[in-house]
C-alpha cells in the first residue's frame, strides 16, 4: 500500500511538496521552532521535508532550527548532503535509522518512513529488529518501528508528525504500536485523500503526536468530517471508534457479539491446488461422485443474487474431498477411485508445503476441512467487497473455497433474520468503520471482523436457543 513501482523493494515513496507543507504546518502549529531546536527526518531521501522546514521558516522570517536527516541509501544520502552543503544547520547521516546510535535528542520529528513488510526483510535483520523493538510483533511493517524509535529520541514536550498507511489504526500486528502511542498525546489523525501520492494507490494517514500526557484525539476523515475521541490504551483498534462516533448507530449499545451465536466463522477450504481438486460438474466421472461436493469461489458467488438462498443447480463446479463427514482423511482403500484420479497429478500435489514440510499425505488438503461444521446451513460472503453482501447455503451442501468466508449459526432457524440484520444499513456502516481497506475502495471482510460484530439481544436470544433432537436431525 502506498508503494511506488520504482524502488518499491526499499519502500521508497516520495512525498509531494503540497503534502509536505501541510505536514510541516502541523509540526509547528502553536510550537514555532527556535534556532537551537533540533528537527529529525528519519528517512530523508532527497530532502523533501528538509525543504519543507526551510520553506516554512523563510515564509515567516524565522531563523531555521538545526535539522538532521537520516537516509539508508548511500547514493541518496550523498546527493542530499551535496544539496545542503552550504547550510551549516543541516546534517545528513547515512545509515539504517532503526540501528543507528548516537543521534541525540530532538524537539521535532517529521517524515514519511519507509513501508517495508516483514516478509520483505532478510531473516537476520528481521530478528535483529524483533530484539530491539517491542512494536516488531506479528506481521509488522518498518514504519511501525520508526514510530517507536522516533518517540525514544523525542524530547519531553516534543512533537512528531508522520505520514504512513492508515492500517496501523486497526490491524492486529499494530496492536503494540497503538499501546505505545496511547501513552502519549496523539493530537490528531488525518486520513489523507487517496490520490495524495498521484498514481500511487494509498490510504495514507498523517499522525501528530506530542510527547506528553495523553489527551483527546481529533480524527479528520476523508470527507472532511471531524470528531474527537479518547483513544483506548489497550491497543484495540482506533479508527472504528471515530467512524462510529460520526455515524450514530444502535450497534454500540449491543452487549453481545456474533461469535456467541455461531459454531464457526472462518475462511473457506484451502486445498493447496484448486486446479486439481475442483472440477466442472458436467465433466465429473461417475466413479468420483461419492467424493464430490458443490463448491463456489468468490467470483462465482457474485453471479448469484445476494440476500437469498443459492440455487444449487446453477453451481458449475464441485470439489473432490478426500475426507469423510467427520473430517477424517480417508484411507487409500476407501478413496481408491479418487486416488486413482488424483495420481495423475501426484507430482504436483507432492510439491505443496503441507506435504513437503508438514508431512501430510500427498492427497490431503492444505488445511483439514471441518466437515462436520461445513455440512450445515450457513451464510457465505466474499473476502473482498466494496459493499458487504451475503448469500445463504440452506442445506449445508456447499464447500466454500478459500476466498469465500462463511458462518455457521448454532441455531440454523435464525439464518433468515440474521441475513436481514447483516444486510442492514447499520451493519454496513459498522463494517465500513471497522474493516481493513484493500485497493480501489474495497473492504477486507475477514473472519475476525465478523466475530466482533455486535448483535441485538433479540438475535442473541434466538441464536443460543437449544435445538430439539428432531431439529438437529
Amino acid at each position: 500500500m502506498g508503494r511506488q513501482r520504482i524502488r518499491a523493494a526499499e519502500g521508497v515513496v516520495f512525498t509531494p511538496p503540497r503534502l509536505v507543507d501541510r505536514m510541516v504546518g502541523k509540526l509547528f502549529a502553536g510550537k514555532a521552532p527556535r534556532p537551537g531546536d533540533r528537527v529529525l527526518d528519519p528517512g530523508c531521501g532527497l530532502g523533501a521535508f528538509i525543504d519543507g522546514v526551510l520553506r516554512w521558516c523563510e515564509r515567516r522570517g524565522v531563523r531555521p532550527p538545526r535539522i538532521v536527516g537520516v537516509e539508508i541509501d548511500a547514493g541518496m544520502a550523498r546527493a542530499c548532503r551535496a544539496r545542503y552543503r552550504d547550510l551549516s544547520n543541516v546534517t545528513i547521516v547515512q545509515g539504517d535509522f532503526l540501528l543507528l546510535e548516537g543521534l541525540g535528542a530532538f524537539d521535532y520529528v517529521v517524515g514519511n518512513p519507509p513501508y517495508i513488510s516483514i516478509e520483505r526483510l532478510p531473516m537476520d535483520l528481521r530478528e535483529k529488529y524483533k530484539r530491539l523493538y517491542r512494536t516488531a510483533t506479528g506481521r509488522f511493517d518498518t514504519y511501525m518501528l520508526f514510530f517507536e524509535k522516533a518517540l525514544r529520541l523525542l524530547n519531553p514536550g516534543g512533537r512528531l508528525v508522520f505520514i504512513t498507511p492508515e492500517k496501523y489504526l486497526y490491524v492486529h500486528s499494530a496492536r503494540a504500536l497503538r499501546r505505545l502511542l496511547a501513552q502519549h498525546h496523539v493530537v490528531e489523525v488525518e486520513l489523507v485523500e487517496e490520490e495524495a501520492f498521484g498514481e500511487i494507490l494509498a490510504y495514507p494517514a498523517v499522525t501528530v503526536v506530542d510527547k506528553e500526557a495523553p489527551g483527546p484525539t481529533t480524527f479528520i476523515l476523508r470527507d472532511g468530517s471531524r470528531t474527537t475521541v479518547y483513544l483506548p490504551r489497550d491497543g484495540s483498534p482506533w479508527l472504528g471508534e471515530a467512524m462510529v462516533r460520526l455515524q450514530p448507530t444502535r450497534l454500540k449499545q449491543y452487549k453481545h457479539r456474533l461469535r456467541e451465536i455461531c459454531v464457526r466463522i472462518s475462511a473457506g477450504v484451502a486445498t493447496g491446488r484448486d486446479n486439481i481438486f475442483v472440477v466442472r460438474r458436467d465433466m465429473l466421472p461417475e466413479e468420483l461422485r461419492p467424493y464430490a461436493w458443490p463448491t463456489v469461489s468468490g467470483e462465482e458467488l457474485a453471479r448469484f443474487k445476494a440476500g437469498g438462498p443459492i440455487d444449487y443447480s446453477k453451481l458449475k463446479h464441485v470439489m473432490l474431498v478426500p475426507y469423510d463427514r467427520e473430517g477424517r482423511l480417508l484411507g487409500e482403500e476407501e478413496a481408491k477411485p479418487l486416488l486413482e484420479y488424483l495420481a495423475r497429478h501426484r507430482g504436483e500435489l507432492e510439491k505443496r508445503r503441507a506435504v513437503r514440510i508438514v508431512g501430510k499425505k500427498w492427497y490431503a488438503f492444505h488445511e483439514n476441512p471441518p466437515m462436520k461444521t461445513l455440512a450445515k446451513p450457513k451464510i457465505l460472503w466474499r473476502d473482498v467487497e466494496k459493499e458487504p453482501r451475503f448469500w445463504w447455503d440452506p442445506e449445508g451442501r456447499i464447500i466454500p473455497r478459500h476466498n469465500v468466508y462463511y458462518l455457521v449459526p448454532r441455531n440454523p432457524s435464525i439464518i433468515p433474520g440474521l441475513l436481514e440484520y447483516l444486510s442492514s444499513r447499520e451493519v454496513e456502516m459498522w463494517i465500513e468503520a471497522h474493516a481493513q481497506r484493500a485497493a480501489n475502495g474495497y473492504l477486507r471482510l475477514q473472519a475476525t471482523l465478523f466475530k466482533n460484530l455486535p448483535i441485538p439481544e433479540s438475535l442473541y436470544s434466538k441464536g443460543v436457543k437449544t435445538l430439539s433432537l428432531r431439529q438437529l436431525l
